[in-house]
């Protein structure tokens, strides 16, 4: 059998001409194919657990539809690969005068699995109580109990009609500070100062007022707010208030902070006032946290 023998140099220039165009097809289809794989969008699935079974879910300022103590939620398309920041945030109702809100952010690459537990209590957790006037002759007992008098400066976070911090100026206290985040009671609060020739002494300010970065100054502070905003206020209390100042709540407590001494009043006894006062104890046991 005759056999055709090629040089290396031919034979080389041979298999180019043979084989370099489907090579570069390959390669073209493989470019093709990893550009596209590249491209190629995820999603990302979440799965949310929230504080109470009918609480309202936000994903990025989304609702997401649903009940249950966990929530099954998906992103749009994302660019795989990549990092993105979300915001995830839920709102109930612990009781019928008192709205909460919950609000995380959290960093995932996209296509990842993610568990976020919103059911824990945290420092940044937002309240809004419906507000309840307080009986005036409590408005009485409360400023009774605090000791309210002309060296006082007092505050009133989520002051109403500002009716406790009217009253405490009256009563001999040089200053006074109410803070609501309705826009409606600051301004009847605001009108009602007014009207009470107290508009040089009080200062109505309106904002969130867990949000208040100062309370130095405070020697006096009322609250008719609720166990879940005393919560978390109390630590504001014990890191800015000064020994010696005293905090007194209508009906609700501090949780382990116990208060000195605890006034009933009314019919059947149906009001309870509560007061504190911070010392150097407290404070002390504070740095150490």
């Amino acid at each position: 059998m005759n056999r055709l023998r090629l040089r290396p140099a031919l034979l080389g220039a041979l298999l180019v001409v043979l084989s370099g165009p489907a090579t570069a097809d390959r390669d073209a289809t493989r470019a093709v194919a990893a550009t596209t794989a590249s491209t190629a969008q995820v999603r990302t699935r979440m799965s949310v657990t929230v504080p109470h079974a009918d609480a309202e879910l936000v994903v990025e300022g989304q609702a997401v539809p649903g009940s249950g103590l966990v929530r099954e939620a998906e992103t749009p398309p994302l660019q795989p690969g990549a990092t993105y920041k979300y915001s995830i945030a839920t709102k109930w109702q612990p009781n019928s005068y008192t709205w909460m809100t919950r609000t995380k952010t959290i960093s995932f690459l996209a296509g990842e699995q993610i568990v976020v537990d919103l059911s824990v209590e945290d420092p940044s957790d937002r309240v809004r109580v419906v507000f309840v006037p307080t009986p005036q002759e409590v408005v009485a007992e409360m400023i009774k109990l605090a000791g309210v008098g002309p060296a006082d400066v007092v505050y009133e976070p989520g002051c109403g009609d500002a009716r406790i911090t009217i009253a405490a100026v009256k009563a001999g206290a040089k200053k006074g500070v109410g803070i609501d985040i309705d826009p409606d009671r600051v301004a009847e609060s605001r009108g009602l100062v007014k009207a009470a020739g107290l508009a040089d002494r009080i200062e109505i300010r309106q904002g969130d007022a867990l949000d208040i970065r100062d309370l130095s100054e405070a020697t006096v502070v009322f609250l008719y707010m609720g166990d879940h905003f005393n919560l978390l206020i109390r630590p504001h209390l014990w890191r800015e208030l000064k020994v010696g100042a005293r905090v007194v709540s209508h009906r609700f407590t501090m949780g382990d902070w116990k208060p000195d001494r605890t006034v009933s009043l009314g019919p059947d006894d149906s009001y309870e006032l509560h007061l504190w006062t911070v010392t150097e104890e407290l404070k002390r046991r504070m740095e150490r946290r």
